[in-house]
């Protein structure tokens, strides 16, 4: 009887143990899949949060080109004139005899523009007297009357006009020389390799002397000059 007994009381206690184990393991499973906080009651850290950088937009820098500027050519600027040669010019000579007398007399030299362009003239023509008979120069060259009337200045002679030099002569009869009948005059002008033969207005007589000036030449100027 007594080991029947033992046995019943196995039996009744079987059903707790397995009750008991079984919450055993259930305890362990729920251990498995949790993360105990570490003893002493310290803190958990909380992870920082990463940072993502944020790339800044990338700046193209764009180049804005300038208009065009044009350059504007400078106006053209017209070429000074050349100074006029023989070819350029139509000497002549005109008698002044309202201006005549007492030992002297005045003839106007001019000068007219022939060219189909402007050119220039300036300063004091040359002249030597030329013998009828023989058409060379006689006596001496002329001289000058500077600034009696007006000054030296550069005169433009555009097509079909003038310029004038006033030429002043004395009477070859008034000096002791001897005399020579002249028919022209050779004129030179500043700049001038070579004489233009002009006639006179009238006949004149000239010295055949190299020692006496017979004509004095004025300025060119651009109007006959007037007493």
């Amino acid at each position: 009887m007594t080991g029947i007994q033992g046995t019943s009381r196995l039996a009744a206690a079987r059903p707790g143990c397995v009750a008991a184990m079984t919450v055993a393991v259930l305890m362990l499973t729920g251990c498995a899949g949790s993360i105990s906080a570490p003893p002493g009651g310290g803190s958990t850290a909380t992870p920082t949060p990463s940072t993502t950088a944020t790339a800044r937009p990338s700046t193209t820098a764009t180049a804005t080109a300038r208009p065009s500027t044009t350059a504007t050519p400078a106006p053209a600027i017209a070429a000074d004139p050349t100074v006029c040669g023989p070819g350029d010019l139509a000497l002549s000579l005109q008698s002044r005899p309202q201006d005549s007398g007492m030992g002297q007399f005045f003839w106007n030299l001019s000068l007219t523009n022939t060219g189909g362009a402007a050119c220039t003239v300036e300063g004091y023509p040359v002249t030597t007297l030329v013998g009828s008979a023989s058409g060379e120069p006689v006596g001496s060259a002329s001289g000058t009357e500077p600034g009696r009337w007006y000054p030296v200045t550069v005169v433009v002679l555009e097509p079909g006009t003038s310029a004038y030099s006033l030429l002043h002569l004395g009477q070859a009869g008034a000096y002791d020389c001897p005399l020579v009948p002249v028919g022209a005059l050779d004129v030179t002008l500043p700049g001038w390799d070579a004489a233009t033969r002009v006639p006179t207005p009238n006949p004149i007589e000239g010295c055949d002397d190299d020692s006496t000036v017979l004509v004095r030449t004025g300025p060119l100027a651009p109007a006959p000059v007037t007493f």
